[in-house]
């Protein structure tokens, strides 16, 4: 009973510092991090724009897509939100294609693989002690993280072997890196402005928790935030991002500062991802979709699920569709003349 003593107090105690944190911060935050959201969600129009220029998908269905997808990761983990993101994108934009939207995603990714790789090396050059803890296991069992990387490298070979016939579907979705200047003025510089106003996010709740603000230190967070989110089993990687975090900063505040303060940002941009992502998402496919899609529980992959995104645009056919049409007989060539489709003889006056 000691040990749940602690953490229901701690919990309690994390959101009592939940309700005192400054109102205007918390409405600068969450301005900026409705910013960065609307700026990334840019960058995904205009990627997919360049990649499927017939279907002309509008951003009001690319910014409901994305939103859902943060919505989803906030309780769904390894990215869940991600993946139901690019199948919204199969089923709404006419002609994609799964290895193009793939395509697109890798292109989409491009500026934060680099600079979270920059973050990552800095965060191991300059707290080893971190890497320390998120990968321990790699140095306590060496065979085990050889047999690790030896099934990573077979899986890699196997999927080069079976897709390298389809790359020229996989670059369809990088049409815009044909045009250099278009790709920096539409995606890297709104991702780029999309980062900034991250960090903004990560230094106003610095601030409202009373954690001394500096550019190392909110690289530092963010670079463990984004770590923790794609790598964990949990959703957000909550848990291991408090870890990190604490011991990332544990000799600028107390732990049981920094850990309430990681906490807390994550409950609250996490309740305004999810209430966001769901308001732009049924702006896009309307109530009951959405509805469906909050509340449904579907197999990964399943007919049903993608049928949770709601109806095709009007005159735009879905894959879907597509299949149907290709696959139902034509009525002129199999109906006799004079006959319905039924059977039944026309009657003549």
């Amino acid at each position: 009973m000691t040990v749940f003593d602690d953490v229901s107090g701690w919990l309690a105690e994390v959101l009592a510092q939940i309700g005192s944190v400054s109102v205007p911060l918390l409405v600068i935050a969450l301005a900026l991090q409705t910013g960065q959201t609307l700026l990334n969600a840019a960058a995904w129009w205009n990627v997919l724009r360049a990649a499927y220029p017939n279907a002309r998908p509008a951003y009001r269905q690319v910014l409901g897509a994305y939103g859902g997808g943060i919505a989803l990761n906030v309780v769904l983990p390894a990215q869940g939100g991600t993946v139901a993101m690019l199948a919204f994108f199969r089923r709404r934009i006419a002609g994609a294609t799964v290895l193009g939207l793939l395509g697109a995603a890798l292109v989409q990714s491009l500026f934060f693989i680099v600079v979270g790789g920059a973050i990552w090396a800095g965060l191991v050059a300059w707290r080893p002690d971190v890497f320390h803890l998120k990968y321990a296991w790699l140095y306590d069992h060496p065979a085990l993280a050889v047999a690790v990387a030896l099934v990573v490298v077979v899986v890699a070979r196997a999927a080069w072997a079976r897709f390298r016939t389809r790359l020229a579907a996989l670059k369809e979705g990088g049409a815009i890196l044909r045009t250099p200047r278009r790709f920096v003025c539409g995606v890297l510089a709104l991702q780029c402005a999309a980062y900034i106003l991250r960090m903004g996010v990560f230094a106003t709740f610095m601030r409202a928790y009373g954690i001394p603000v500096s550019l190392g230190s909110v690289l530092l967070l963010m670079g463990i935030s984004a770590v923790s989110s794609t790598f964990s089993a949990t959703p957000g990687g909550v848990g291991t991002q408090q870890a990190l975090a604490t011991v990332a900063l544990r000799n600028t505040a107390s732990s049981q500062t920094v850990a309430g303060y990681s906490l807390g940002q994550q409950l609250i941009l996490g309740a305004w991802d999810l209430v966001f992502g769901l308001a732009v998402l049924w702006s896009a496919i309307g109530l009951a979709a959405t509805r469906d899609l909050a509340r449904r529980r579907q197999r990964p992959g399943s007919a049903e699920s993608l049928q949770l995104v709601g109806p095709a645009e009007e005159g735009v056919p879905t894959t879907q569709d597509r299949d149907t049409t290709a696959a139902r007989p034509s009525s002129d060539a199999q109906t006799p003349p004079g006959r319905h489709a039924d059977g039944e003889r026309l009657r003549t006056r």
